[in-house]
């Protein structure tokens, strides 16, 4: 058995075309449908983590199915004593059914792609994605920007980074027009500094007027004020964008202000894709988890009523679970793709 390193892992990934990103977005569907209504949740041990007091944080993820078992680790170093940190490093180990080492793998990179693909998944419904907004500039902001533009690069114009490090960010937008160089994409690269005086000023523009905003960050305050987008005027008032958050995988990490979920939830005019019912609702890809783990939904006291799972989306979607009406997932696959108050994404569930 040999251990595939990053760089192995890296140009494995990169060299995929769009139409291998898009099998890859159908496995990513098909996993989550399988969770939420297929019967694999019973058979997914719990995630666990580890906290130190140095700031070191530790992720143990193991995973099943009927021919292969699993398990990732993946450990955030403590901040150096400038406050800076390492990038996260990890080890992923796989058996097959019998449980024969078959695979040993450098965590980083499959992380990076397979967190994002999971945004990708309602990213993909998404009607309108011109202008799009990413708070980061590490590797889920890198991994979230390629598969963007490898499924929607023709759509986007402009991607905005926030974060406090311009050269970070620069080797970010530097390391994706060189891959993109031999795929025709437009897409204009902006950058705000969160550390700038005018930094809140420059991001509830551009909030504003974003029709997805990824969150991607360590974070454990909220990015940006839910009046940013609750108090929205002039042509974007009638719509919101949608919202991904993926760096909140513990209680205290949070990214998006809680009055933001609650603004979601409350909606008059939306639809839950579950019940039929005319109000806002979360989507989540493990509500278990959320429950516990995301800062969001904790902070929030958002309950399980006010969560649906992406996988049950699908499965609706599909014609593989029943509905009330065949006029439900006519509304629902208007939620999805145009959104609107009652629609906020949350990622804070599988890690796998």
């Amino acid at each position: 058995m040999d251990y595939i390193g990053n760089e192995a892992v890296y140009k494995l990934l990169i060299s995929l075309t769009k139409d291998e990103t898009l099998q890859f977005l159908r496995i990513t569907e098909k996993t989550l449908e399988d969770f939420s209504v297929n019967g694999e949740r019973a058979y997914q041990p719990p995630p666990t983590s580890a906290a130190r007091r140095n700031g070191q944080r530790t992720l143990f993820r193991p995973f099943t199915s009927d021919s292969a078992v699993g398990a990732k680790i993946i450990v955030t170093p403590p901040p150096k004593p400038d406050g800076t940190k390492d990038p996260l490093h990890g080890l992923i180990i796989l058996l097959d059914g019998k449980g024969i080492p078959t695979g040993l793998m450098a965590a980083e990179e499959i992380t990076g792609y397979r967190t994002s693909m999971n945004a990708m998944v309602p990213f993909f419904w998404r009607k309108r994605v011109e202008n799009i907004v990413i708070f980061g500039g590490g590797m889920q902001a890198l991994w979230h920007t390629r598969l963007i533009l490898a499924l929607r690069r023709n759509e986007v114009r402009r991607i905005t980074f926030v974060n406090s490090s311009r050269e970070r960010v620069d080797t970010l937008i530097a390391t994706v027009s060189r891959e993109n160089v031999a795929r025709e994409s437009d897409c204009e690269f902006d950058f705000i500094s969160s550390t700038d005086a005018d930094a809140q000023e420059r991001i509830k523009a551009h909030v504003a007027e974003a029709d997805c905003v990824f969150c991607t960050t360590p974070s454990t305050s909220p990015l940006f004020p839910a009046s940013y987008l609750t108090e929205r005027s002039g042509t974007h008032a009638a719509r919101q964008p949608f919202i991904a958050a993926v760096g909140s995988w513990q209680s205290d990490m949070i990214e998006i202000d809680p009055a933001l979920l609650h603004y979601a939830i409350s909606a008059q005019g939306g639809i839950n894709p579950i019940t039929g019912e005319a109000t806002g609702v979360l989507l989540v890809d493990d509500r278990d988890y959320a429950l516990e783990n995301a800062g969001e939904v904790v902070q929030s006291g958002v309950t399980t009523e006010q969560m649906v799972e992406i996988g049950q989306i699908i499965a609706l979607r599909g014609g593989n679970m029943q509905c009330v009406s065949d006029e439900q997932v006519v509304q629902t696959n208007r939620f999805v793709s145009e959104g609107s108050r009652s629609f906020v994404y949350t990622f804070n569930g599988i890690q796998g």
